[in-house]
């Protein structure tokens, strides 16, 4: 299937939170009523809301990597779909349960979750009879992954419009997150749309040219 073929058999829809604009997509096949789930945070109320209104069926949680507002909302939308959880294990590390339960912004029912799917650089997954690639990026997080569907790329808190993911947090490395833009996402082709955990799309080509954290070379 062309890029061209792919991108009119998906259908994506971005829902940001209110509290840190974390960017959840939906990825549906517009030829059945399966769908993929990437990063449900804490809008997994308004997510819920459109999978029982369009009668969705969630195949996968997808996480590309293991901070709070990307994840927040798993526990609830796995638990409600008997869905499997598809996540790096690099960030097992960086989820502490125990502090995450005082948070006072969490879904009502948050609780630990198990990753059914260890995620590795270069592996595939099938999504009916569409493959999507695993690209471990790490830097933000060590787990750190993007999802690469054709020419478009789920990338987490890796790459940004015009920017990149903090690289202060526990698990983050400035030279591991340049070197994961430059020498895995830059290498793609350069019309890849760029699905950003945070902000608006953007592109390969206008990152490589237009980025000032990391500049193509």
């Amino acid at each position: 299937m062309t890029p061209a073929e792919l991108r009119e058999t998906l259908e994506v829809s971005v829902f940001p939170d209110d509290l840190f604009a974390e960017n959840c997509f939906i990825i549906r096949r517009r030829d059945t009523s399966h769908c993929l789930v990437v990063d449900p945070g804490l809008q997994v109320r308004r997510v819920q809301d459109v999978l029982h209104r369009d009668a969705l069926q969630v195949e996968r949680i997808l996480v590309t990597h293991g901070h709070i507002d990307h994840v927040a909302g798993v526990p609830a939308l796995r638990r409600e779909q008997g869905t499997v959880v598809a996540m790096h294990p690099d960030d097992l590390a960086i989820l502490d349960w125990d502090q995450l339960a005082g948070l006072p912004f969490l879904p009502e029912g948050f609780a630990p979750f198990d990753v059914d799917e260890p995620l590795a650089h270069g592996m595939t997954i099938r999504f009916e009879d569409l493959i999507l690639k695993v690209l471990h990026t790490p830097g933000h997080t060590q787990g750190s992954v993007c999802f690469l569907f054709g020419l478009d790329c789920f990338a987490g808190d890796t790459l940004f419009q015009r920017g990149i993911g903090r690289t202060d947090l526990p698990g983050g490395d400035m030279a591991k997150i340049v070197f994961s833009i430059r020498n895995v996402l830059y290498r793609l082709p350069p019309k890849t749309v760029v699905y950003p955990g945070h902000g608006p799309t953007t592109t390969i080509e206008e990152e490589q040219l237009l980025n000032p954290f990391v500049p193509a070379s």
